[in-house]
């Protein structure tokens, strides 16, 4: 079996973050447009890499730590959204989780850790990790309303 892209796999972490945070809108309806949207920029997310990368998947060199990382912050989402699915859980709660989830990919530098070869794969790059600082500032925001 071939292995999959490093791109593939960035495409599939962020879909797994879009679904967990869906699962927080169901499971607190009382914020449940505080993470619908986050959910929906997560796709957006996954959309754009997909769109941008499909045919040039060439176009990053993997350094020696981006399938770690990437599996580390996948395996994470994962664990949490089948907590999601069987626990009760509050709004607080899933601020911490999603923010630790942001915040890693930010401290992991997940978005530096491909080399992109060509300017627009650069930027793209760059805006992903500039809406990922959105959300991680989102989340602390809405921390801060709660405390």
């Amino acid at each position: 079996m071939k292995e999959r892209s490093i791109i593939d796999l960035f495409e599939d972490n962020e879909l797994k973050i879009s679904i967990l945070y869906n699962l927080y809108s169901q499971k607190i309806p009382a914020k449940k447009a505080f993470w619908k949207k986050i959910s929906d920029e997560e796709v957006i997310h996954a959309k754009e890499i997909a769109k941008n990368f499909a045919k040039e998947k060439e176009l990053f060199k993997e350094n020696k730590f981006t399938r770690g990382v990437v599996s580390y912050v996948s395996g994470y989402v994962e664990e949490k959204i089948e907590e999601a699915k069987k626990a009760k859980l509050s709004h607080a709660d899933a601020i911490n989780i999603a923010l630790r989830i942001e915040q890693s990919m930010l401290e992991k530098k997940c978005f530096d850790m491909f080399i992109p070869t060509n300017i627009t794969v650069k930027k793209v790059m760059e805006r992903l990790n500039k809406d990922t600082e959105l959300h991680a500032n989102q989340l602390r925001k809405e921390l801060k309303k709660i405390k």
